[in-house]
């Protein structure tokens, strides 16, 4: 009897040690595996998405919705993560990531380009669009200008660039500097310097200067950059996050995952025009930032 008694407490000795350990593993995650960026913004019901306008990517419509091929994914995005209400917070593009610092925002969705400089200040989801360089130009191209040679040896041409953009950075890293390089807060600016003559082309992704021309038939043209020899032929744009917010991100990634190339995926965009083509197919955020 008294083995038995022995054993039945030593059995549930264990049992008991057991469930303590497993009650401290759930702790030890609750403190440090989540940090709780998902429930803050399913508690408060409301995702704040910060954008900053560049057709296609982030814009209004006439009736004032925010449109767009990064917003209406992060509609759907929202929906499967039960986050039906989106407040939409408009800023310049060089402001998204401080803005998100600064958590004016939860995430940005306004086609910014996945860099290893960038992933050292947010977070990045997958990317949701492939994008090829494009120059705007006056219609007919007088200057006959094709590629970045042409930017960089046409002496007093003046290319403008959006401040914060990879285009810009692209443009200095290559010697493109002083009054020859135009730095614009958005990309209204830079289409109206270059119909004002105080630019001589506009340097933005190709779906951008496609978008922009056909606001401006007969009057501006897009083309795509050529870039020189051992640049990355593409840019892939996703949305950002906090770096403190990695639940968040990692939900998002998860959702956009199981929407990506779908029918309402491919027919939200389309009206954008993206297509199946411009899928970053199996590219993945983490195979642009490692080094």
């Amino acid at each position: 009897m008294e083995r038995a008694w022995v054993a039945w407490r030593r059995r549930w000795g264990l049992a008991a040690l057991l469930a303590l350990l497993l009650a401290l593993a759930a702790l030890a995650y609750a403190w440090l595996g989540d940090d709780g960026a998902l429930a803050r913004v399913q508690r408060a019901g409301v995702l704040r998405v910060g954008y900053a306008v560049e057709a296609p990517y982030a814009m209004r419509d006439a009736q004032g919705e925010v449109v767009g091929e990064a917003p209406d994914l992060a509609r759907l995005v929202a929906r499967e993560l039960g986050l039906a209400r989106i407040e939409w917070v408009q800023t310049s593009f060089e402001d998204l990531i401080p803005g998100l610092q600064a958590r004016r925002f939860d995430v940005v969705a306004a086609g910014m380009f996945v860099t290893p400089e960038r992933a050292r200040q947010v977070l990045f989801s997958d990317p949701s669009v492939r994008v090829l360089p494009g120059l705007l130009v006056r219609q007919g191209n007088p200057l006959n200008l094709r590629g970045e040679a042409d930017l960089l040896e046409r002496a007093g041409l003046r290319v403008a660039a959006l401040k914060g953009s990879v285009e810009a950075a692209r443009l200095a890293s290559l010697g493109l500097g002083g009054k020859r390089l135009l730095l614009v807060e958005d990309v209204q600016a830079g289409r109206a310097a270059l119909e004002s003559g105080a630019a001589d082309a506009l340097c933005l992704s190709l779906p951008t200067v496609r978008w922009q021309a056909s606001e401006r038939p007969g009057s501006l043209q897009a083309l795509r950059l050529r870039q020189l020899g051992g640049a990355p032929a593409l840019g892939y744009a996703a949305f950002q996050f906090n770096r403190q917010d990695l639940t968040l991100q990692q939900a998002w990634i998860r959702a956009q995952a199981t929407l990506m190339g779908s029918p309402r995926h491919l027919q939200a965009i389309a009206r954008y025009g993206f297509t199946s083509e411009d899928l970053p197919g199996a590219v993945r955020s983490a195979h642009l930032i490692e080094p």
